[in-house]
């Protein structure tokens, strides 16, 4: 940045005061989900710019004492109509509690009986804690999709009918298995001896796929206070299998008490021997719970607790982190493995090439008790009408104990003001590749004495709720594992301690993470089977997808009939292996970041089927200027039209697996690719089992966004982004994007006639296709100042992961789409979650 403002910090004494005035209370309610990343698009979007919400005035005595130059009668008719509203709340939720809906309570107690009816299960103990025998349900949470207008209309059809009471049942009894068997705190070790299993070590020959993912043990310290409260949420949401990490929001969990006054941890205080036994902690928790659900990690935390309450001492753990190798072993045959030459002199290790793009990912965390906007101070506009004047971008609001990322380099400003006036500035930072993560503090000038007293002071007299109490409280403990991360493996912890590791070597892990792709060096082959033959004819019609398309009799009938119309050979034909199965190959193109190619992934009738959808021939596919939106755990905001352009020029549309069969097929082969069952990437239904008269809505937890259709013309591009996701601290899945997906549609040299892709003759050709190259500019190589550059080829996919193996996110996987400097370029993208969709 050429211009650059004084960044003088405002933050001043009043700044505490405004946060925690005794005026106003904010509850803490508002929840808006997790958006997608700084390279994330979002249909749903409105394209005015962000408008302050009015109501955020009734705040101003509490974020400042100075502006007070409202008129009382202004106060006074504020408070009025407030008062109105509230009255008329309350008359329409008595009006609809009489009418015949019973509380949610009352209807979670209900469907628990119908659960004990039809599983067997004993659910006593989770309403009246009487019975220790009993096993928990288990809730599914919702698909955050953007569907494409022809399959919203079809999927709102199909809700008809259906009661909120409906779609609550069907989350709770349904869900896909990742999610059901999903456990955040499985890659966590509190015993003595961990539980953890050592990563391969062993070599690893071209063809194979043994696991490396160069996990290592790590020991952490965190202190015991609140560490063992926060810890302990997480075990028993795990246990419990409900969806906030803050167990005590559920109902399911209401026996256990309130967060700060838990059943189990006082029990825990009541025991007489000053130096209990793990077993006597482990009797406690299975007075409590049903012995099925006691983890032995988890009482193992708690005979810590009960060991070290007395002195404070820290909490003792251990856990897997990712080593990046150094970049030699990333070149076979190129350089020595042996330390020392011939001569007996030591041979030096090749050193990575500098890259000259300094950008990285920067994430922002709120710990006040009120939601702030947080903005880019890009400077003072250099030219044009509005020469000199400042000028700042939103990135977005964040809600109080949340989270937003955004792309940055080095320099860049920020700050954050109330949400009701950009003007009152509350903290300035200054991005650099050592502070990558900010934390808003208001009270970090507070000895830790009065910073215990404050918390104390606010609990007491109900200045923040419980779940912003412990959203504090569990960035606190983030930030302790943070420092721990950082010095084992140089690199910013930015995802949300715990994580579970991906680690292909430990079976017990296999249910709660995905399959990785060894990337043990550069050229390192893989493959793959799939039984998703190409298509190199298209059948006469193509229908939409539905429901019933997807049982199992109506699946086979269908692959039956479209035989006909597949080979696993791009010519047709018999083609291989007799025609029910191909092997395609896996390439490592990149090992940091992550990166696999797989050429001839789409047969030219695929690609050109995807051509007609993205271009309007076929189907009603809507293409529109593509959208960026900040990395958030909150309300996101995507920027205005002429900022977004700077940043992002092509126009998309979005299409469901759904759409018709070859979408479908391409889907499902993807799955293969990505090793994780298809039915993933559907809308799953309730369990089997339930009685044949059971008509419930879907759950929507698939791990799968709609494919993406992109065109690209003269001139468009993306500048460098990352695609994956800040969930919510209070989430116990958290959700993010996993894996990118990228199927090119044109290559090098293909021109696009009427909609119909030629195959490439040469770049000469003015109508050629020419630049709109994928780079990873901050790769690691010995070679290049510039990452890696993949050039477009038809029918390739290329893919990339999101996250490293121990659950990080890996900013190394910022990625760019280079300028189109002729021709046109189409893309198809797919983003795989992990293990739901938020």
């Amino acid at each position: 940045m050429e211009h650059q403002i004084d960044l003088t910090s405002t933050m001043n004494s009043s700044s505490y005061e405004t946060f925690f005035s005794d005026e106003d209370e904010y509850d803490g309610e508002d929840d808006y989900g997790s958006y997608v990343s700084s390279a994330v698009e979002d249909d749903d979007y409105e394209d005015e710019e962000y408008e302050e919400d009015e109501d955020d005035e009734d705040l101003d005595d509490d974020f400042s004492s100075s502006n007070t130059n409202y008129k009382i009668t202004n106060d006074f008719k504020q408070h009025f109509v407030a008062v109105g509203v509230s009255i008329i709340a309350a008359l329409v939720t008595h009006m609809h509690i009489n009418g015949g809906y019973m509380t949610w309570r009352e209807e979670m107690r209900k469907d628990w009986d119908i659960i004990k009816k039809r599983f067997g299960r004993n659910t006593n103990s989770i309403v009246s804690n009487t019975n220790s025998n009993a096993a928990a349900p288990y809730a599914a949470p919702s698909m955050n999709y953007i569907p494409t207008r022809q399959f919203k209309m079809a999927s709102e059809k199909a809700m008809e009918g259906y009661t909120d009471e409906d779609h609550e049942y069907a989350r709770r009894v349904g869900g896909h298995e990742r999610a059901r068997e999903y456990r955040r705190t499985a890659g966590l070790s509190f015993c003595p001896v961990a539980h953890l299993i050592t990563s391969s070590s062993a070599a690893v020959n071209d063809n194979t796929s043994t696991p490396s993912n160069n996990l290592e043990d790590v020991e952490f310290l965190l202190p015991l206070d609140p560490s063992v409260r926060v810890l302990h949420s997480y075990y028993l949401a795990d246990a419990l299998g409900v969806e906030s990490s803050m167990v005590y929001e559920d109902p399911a969990a209401e026996f256990l008490g309130t967060y700060g006054s838990d059943v189990i941890l006082k029990d825990i205080d009541l025991l007489s021997d000053e130096q209990p036994t793990l077993s006597q902690v482990k009797h406690v928790l299975e007075s409590h719970l049903p012995s099925s659900l006691v983890n032995n990690e988890h009482a193992c935390l708690l005979h810590q607790y009960a060991l070290n309450k007395a002195t404070g001492r820290s909490i003792r753990g251990t856990t897997k982190v990712y080593k990046r190798p150094h970049v030699s072993t990333f070149y076979r045959n190129k350089f020595p493995s042996h330390s020392v030459s011939a001569f007996g002199k030591p041979v030096p290790k090749a050193a990575p090439a500098p890259v000259s793009f300094t950008g990285f990912a920067t994430k922002f965390i709120n710990l006040s008790t009120k939601p702030v906007n947080l903005y880019w101070d890009a400077g003072r506009i250099p030219s044009g009408p509005r020469q000199g004047q400042l000028h700042t971008v939103l990135v977005g609001t964040v809600q109080s104990m949340e989270s937003i990322g955004t792309a940055s380099h080095p320099g860049h400003q920020f700050f954050v003001a109330t949400t009701y006036d950009k003007d009152h500035v509350l903290s300035r930072h200054t991005a650099t590749i050592d502070e990558q993560v900010w934390y808003y503090n208001p009270m970090e000038d507070l000895s830790l004495e009065k910073l215990a007293e404050e918390m104390k002071r606010m609990t007491r007299d109900n200045k923040w709720t419980a779940k912003q109490r412990f959203g504090r409280e569990a960035w606190m403990v983030n930030h302790s594992f943070s420092r721990d991360y950082l010095v084992k493996t140089r690199m910013m912890w930015l995802a949300n301690f715990p994580q579970p590791f991906h680690d292909g070597s430990n079976a017990s892990l296999e249910k709660v993470s995905n399959h990785m792709w060894p990337a043990d060096f550069i050229g390192q082959v893989h493959s793959f089977d799939t039984n998703h033959l190409y298509f190199t004819e298209l059948p006469q019609k193509l229908d939409m997808l539905a429901k019933s398309d997807y049982q199992p009799d109506m699946e086979s009938q269908r692959r039956v009939a479209m035989e006909q119309f597949q080979s696993a050979s791009l010519k047709g034909g018999t083609g291989s292996n007799n025609n029910n199965s191909m092997t395609l190959n896996v390439k490592v193109v990149s090992c940091a970041p992550r990166v696999v190619e797989v050429k001839k992934f789409l047969s030219p009738v695929e690609v050109q089927h995807l051509i007609n959808l993205a271009s309007g021939m076929t189907g009603n596919v809507h293409m529109e200027q593509s959208r960026v939106l900040a990395s958030t755990s909150t309300r996101g905001k995507r920027m205005r039209g002429d900022a977004m352009a700077e940043v992002r020029s092509s126009k998309g549309g979005w299409i469901h697996r759904e759409q018709d069969v070859v979408v479908d097929t391409i889907f499902r082969r993807v799955a293969d690719l990505l090793k994780i069952d298809e039915r993933l990437m559907r809308d799953h239904y309730p369990l089997e089992g339930l009685a044949d008269d059971e008509d419930l809505p879907p759950t929507h937890d698939r791990v799968v966004e709609a494919m993406q259709l992109l065109r690209y013309e003269p001139g468009n591009g993306y500048t460098a982004h990352h695609d994956f996701t800040f969930p919510s601290i209070g989430s116990r899945y958290q959700p993010r994007r996993f894996a990118s997906v990228l199927l090119y549609l044109t290559g090098e040299g293909d021109v696009i006639e009427n909609g119909v892709r030629f195959p490439s003759t040469g770049v000469d050709n003015e109508k050629a296709l020419l630049g709109g190259e994928t780079t990873f500019p901050r790769a690691i190589t010995t070679d290049s100042h510039d990452g890696i550059k993949i050039k477009p080829q038809s029918g390739k996919a290329v893919m990339f992961y999101n996250v490293l193996p121990d659950g990080n996110m890996d900013d190394l996987s910022q990625h760019a789409s280079e300028k189109v400097e002729k021709g046109v370029k189409y893309v198809a993208n797919i983003f795989v979650w992990d293990p739901i969709i938020s």
